[in-house]
């Protein structure tokens, strides 16, 4: 294993000790899904299980020639990207505070969050998590793993948006439908 692997993976857990300290509230804790939901974050939670095996089973699939890309420049590339893509998601959990949860559902009294970065992007967090996700596919030197895990990670997120897009028209109407004509979904100027 090289140290960029071991690298990839320490930011791997690193993503789990900071998803777990930004949950605010039993709400934010709560594995139950909100009406609106839509089986979204079930299909989340397999999707980043599937993606982050994947990651974790390269170091075998480039032992036996299987996707290896021996590739320093973008291993580091990939590094970079779970960086920038780590804190990418907790700016954006931080800036939603008491409203980011596991699960799709709004709360009495939520507003749209308008600060930045939501003020630029809708689901910031969402493209924080999918950078991070390329990143280790990249990070761990395999084709076949970052190449699956980008259209894996980029699949279910697109679908997750389409729900909770659903579920916040419905909610906040005339207010996210105004936020939505000045935002983009994920990247600016392309989605």
């Amino acid at each position: 294993m090289t140290t960029r692997v071991a690298l990839a993976y320490l930011l791997i857990l690193s993503y789990f000790v900071v998803e777990r300290l930004l949950r605010q509230g039993q709400p934010a804790l709560s594995l139950q899904p909100g009406q609106s939901d839509q089986s979204s974050s079930k299909m989340l939670w397999i999707s980043g299980l599937f993606n982050l095996l994947l990651v974790l089973i390269a170091p075998l699939l480039n032992t036996v020639s299987l996707g290896h890309w021996q590739n320093l420049w973008g291993s580091w590339l990939g590094l970079g990207l779970m960086v920038s893509g780590l804190c990418l998601r907790y700016w954006a959990a931080k800036t939603l505070g008491k409203f980011y949860t596991r699960t799709l559902q709004t709360f009495e009294g939520q507003d749209i969050i308008e600060q930045a970065p939501y003020n630029l992007i809708r689901h910031p967090g969402y493209l924080g998590t999918f950078l991070w996700i390329i990143g280790a596919g990249l990070a761990v030197e395999n084709w076949i793993v970052t190449v699956t895990v980008t259209a894996v990670g980029l699949l279910s997120r697109i679908y997750r948006i389409r729900s909770e897009e659903a579920m916040l028209l419905a909610e906040l109407s005339e207010q996210y439908q105004a936020y939505s004509q000045k935002t983009w979904r994920l990247v600016p100027l392309i989605y």
